[in-house]
């Protein structure tokens, strides 16, 4: 997410990209399992019933029609860090098992509701449609034509925190009403100045918006000292925007601009940094 998370959850727009090779899966004849070797776990459907990935998967392998299939899968982003693997996941699982479409989308959908509770559904149809788009809950994504655009992304090493986030976030809507729903609005303006800038490609106006857009995440709770360590660093380095991305709480911070001394200020800092293009 560029611009515009937790807003999305009530209906305001959102600002996304999808990260190309997320996850990928292999298939072979068999019974169902799910191997995961980089979590050291298997998840057998005939066994594994009560745990929330194995809930997850069986959603979306309700929805195939449980083929005799065996997956093994393998992600190719940090996860648990904002970055939507689990709507990845999810999405290549169901693709795997021969979902398509609708059935896809609705299959990602009651995964990632196992998972993390109350989704805006902006991961899991990014990840289905690739490149950049304009989300709301109600209208699902409407594809933006754009330039590429680079990203440098830090992980703060800390693992992100959708579900408590946006717990928090709904408790805040409760307390603080008014200034809540201003903050939201703000972000909104936000994500259209952010949507003009990623088509003209000008990445310093994309900068501002992200900028602003952290302050008021910081505001809403959802970011945490890591974040706003790694947002400075990044700053100071000359990135002309630095903010949060995800459910927040930790998880991972991208960048734009200055990619080269961004990303060495964040390791010499002791965070594990790569770099990403989000292409249309």
């Amino acid at each position: 997410i560029l611009l515009g998370e937790h807003s999305v959850v009530y209906g305001h727009p959102a600002l996304a990209g999808a990260l190309a090779d997320g996850v990928t899966v292999a298939t072979a004849p068999g019974r169902g399992v799910l191997r995961i070797p980089q979590w050291s776990c298997v998840v057998d459907p005939a066994i594994d019933v009560d745990a929330s990935l194995a809930r997850a998967y069986g959603e979306i392998r309700s929805r195939a029609g449980a083929p005799a299939i065996d997956l093994t899968l393998t992600f190719h982003l940090p996860t648990g860090a904002g970055l939507g693997s689990s709507a990845a996941m999810a999405v290549a699982v169901g693709r795997a098992l021969g979902l398509t479409g609708a059935a896809l989308a609705d299959a990602a959908m009651a995964s990632e509701t196992v998972i993390h509770g109350k989704p805006s559904g902006l991961d899991h149809t990014v990840s289905i449609a690739g490149g950049f788009g304009l989300f709301t809950r109600a209208g699902g994504l409407a594809p933006l034509r754009a330039q590429p655009l680079p990203l440098v992304i830090g992980h703060t090493g800390k693992a992100r925190d959708t579900k408590g986030r946006v717990a928090r976030v709904a408790e805040l809507v409760n307390e603080r009403g008014g200034e809540v729903r201003e903050r939201f609005a703000a972000i909104e303006a936000l994500v259209g100045r952010g949507a003009d800038a990623v088509a003209r490609g000008s990445y310093g106006e994309l900068g501002a918006a992200m900028n602003e857009n952290q302050r008021h995440l910081e505001a809403l709770e959802v970011s945490c000292p890591e974040i706003e360590r790694m947002c400075g660093i990044a700053r100071e380095a000359g990135a002309l925007g630095a903010k949060l991305t995800g459910g927040g709480g930790g998880g991972c911070v991208i960048a734009v601009g200055n990619d080269a001394h961004v990303a060495a200020a964040w390791q010499k800092a002791g965070f594990q940094t790569f770099t990403a293009t989000v292409r249309a």
